[in-house]
């Protein structure tokens, strides 16, 4: 039989793993049994004297020759046969043409080419099946993804068995009977493993990695081991799941993990499980998200910079405050007799105004400090006031008035309060930058929360300047690009990683596109199915 050759693989190429190991005389030994059984035929039908087609047995050294010889060796083996019975026709009979002899010849001569093409058909659907082998294995250990073939056929009886006594919910029977998981990783057959997988384990070989599946479970793998049961329970064609395992010297790998399934009618005899390595990956992500949080800490310090009146207000007009009551309360008590109703009321009333000081700095430390997300239920509405707050005095000084336009009951979103504030913050001052030229009307920022459907809050920050370049809208939300001289661009940029790293989205739009007037809105959607995208 033909098979690619190790030029046609190519250099390197594997052969095919499942390939019997040459056995030295069987091919020779073969073909010396097709030359003697054509030799005895042609011996029994020259001297025979039975009146039958002796040369159709011709087909059977034809037969014998399939997996001896490529396709041309074949049909000259085939030529062969029908000489030998035309020879042997012609050394009985001579130029003697009678009936019989001559209809058994031809009949001979028939099954020999009959059974040449059903030969030759057989032979290039092997040598396609072969081909198809060899293509499926050079894809199975050149792939740069770590792949295991696995027997899941003791797996898939186990689980009918669970069908078949009435059991439903697989994930509450296998949170109650972890030991039937266990069980079902030691059914687990691996029949063969790719260069890739070795490598991702630290092995030697393939029969290290082959020996023992469990010992490269970590309980992040059993977990996902789990999922893979439900879903073969569930009769789910695919499967996949973030995991991790360990290698051979007990370092953790983060990894993806997926497998493919035959119809449930069919054996999971030949399971193939994919399993990506993604610790770098996820390093890299990690990076990235310390960076983007110590870029949003220092746009946040350098937000409180630009706001210095209104928190300067903000402290000082509850201090002012305490300093008058207290005056007030020692004026209460140096009468007489002391007036002891009205001095508590003051000292109340100082009590009250230092608690309002304090809450202030708290939002500020808040705003100021580095920390980590934290997602949590969140009053949208609530947040967005105090955020208006802390910008108001800096607005009034610009002569810019804010406007809160906020719908009650919206839907509850998790969501880190700072961070919201912080864009919410950003939009506001970015506003107030945009209507600095503006003459002849108000200069108003309008704040607004809707909700857009049971599960999504939209929050939009309008202005009434100039607007926005449509040539500078594709880039709006690019690190460093600004409009502004005296801008460093990293707001909108941040406040995007932000809002996509909660699942949401912002984008801008100018009031004129829309029939609504002067300036520009900005908008941010957010939804409680992507909720705490972090």
């Amino acid at each position: 039989m033909a098979v690619p050759s190790a030029a046609d693989r190519g250099a390197g190429a594997p052969p095919p793993i499942r390939a019997l190991p040459p056995q030295p005389g069987r091919p020779t030994l073969r073909k010396a049994v097709a030359i003697a059984l054509a030799g005895a035929i042609f011996f029994f039908d020259t001297l025979s004297p039975a009146g039958i087609a002796v040369a159709v047995l011709y087909a059977i050294v034809i037969m014998m020759s399939v997996d001896l010889c490529d396709r041309r060796g074949l049909m000259l083996v085939s030529l062969g046969c029908a000489l030998l019975t035309m020879l042997s026709f012609f050394i009985g009979h001579g130029l003697s043409f009678n009936d019989g002899p001559l209809l058994r010849c031809f009949v001979s001569l028939a099954a020999i080419a009959i059974t040449t093409l059903l030969a030759l058909r057989n032979q290039r659907a092997t040598e396609i099946l072969t081909e198809s082998e060899w293509r499926y294995r050079r894809i199975f250990q050149t792939a740069g993804v770590a792949i295991w073939e696995e027997d899941f056929s003791a797996i898939q009886s186990a689980l009918r068995n669970l069908r078949q006594r009435g059991i439903a919910d697989i994930r509450s029977y296998l949170a109650a009977n972890p030991q039937f998981v266990q069980n079902c990783i030691s059914m687990v057959q691996i029949l063969d493993v790719n260069d890739a997988a070795v490598r991702l384990l630290g092995a030697r070989d393939k029969i290290e990695v082959t020996a023992s599946l469990k010992s490269f479970f970590l309980p992040e793998t059993v977990e996902s081991f789990q999922e893979m049961l439900c879903a073969m329970f569930e009769g789910k064609r695919s499967f996949a799941y973030e995991s991790a395992i360990q290698t051979v010297t007990g370092e953790r790998r983060a990894i993806l993990m997926s497998a493919t399934f035959p119809p449930e009618t069919e054996s999971y005899r030949n399971v193939l499980v994919s399993v990506l390595d993604t610790t770098e990956r996820d390093r890299a992500q990690r990076a990235l998200q310390q960076a983007q949080s110590a870029l949003a800490h220092v746009s946040r310090v350098s937000t409180l910079g630009e706001l210095t009146a209104s928190i300067a207000h903000e402290v000082n007009q509850p201090l002012a405050a305490i300093v008058t009551n207290g005056e007030a309360c020692l004026r209460w008590l140096d009468r007489e007799p002391p007036e002891l109703g009205e001095a508590r009321a003051c000292v109340q009333r100082s009590v009250s105004e230092g608690r309002r000081a304090g809450a202030v700095v708290q939002r500020l430390r808040d705003l100021s400090r580095r920390s980590d997300p934290r997602i949590v239920p969140l009053d949208i509405n609530a947040a967005i006031e105090e955020a208006a707050l802390l910008v108001d005095r800096e607005a009034s000084d610009h002569g810019v008035s804010i406007k809160l336009d906020l719908e009650a009951r919206l839907p509850e979103l998790r969501f880190d309060r700072i961070e919201l504030q912080q864009i919410v913050i950003n939009l506001i001052i970015n506003a107030m930058h945009a209507m600095e030229k503006v003459a002849g009307r108000p200069k108003e920022v309008t704040v607004e929360s809707r909700a857009e459907s049971p599960a999504a809050v939209r929050i939009s920050v309008c202005d009434r300047g100039t607007g926005i370049d449509p040539a500078a809208m594709p880039r709006l939300f690019d690190a460093f690009f600004t409009t502004r001289q005296e801008g460093i661009g990293l707001g909108l940029s941040i406040c995007r990683s932000i809002v996509e790293a909660h699942g949401g989205r912002i984008w801008a739009e100018n009031n004129a596109d829309h029939g609504g007037g002067h300036g520009a809105s900005f908008h941010i959607l957010l939804s409680t199915a992507a909720e705490g995208g972090r």
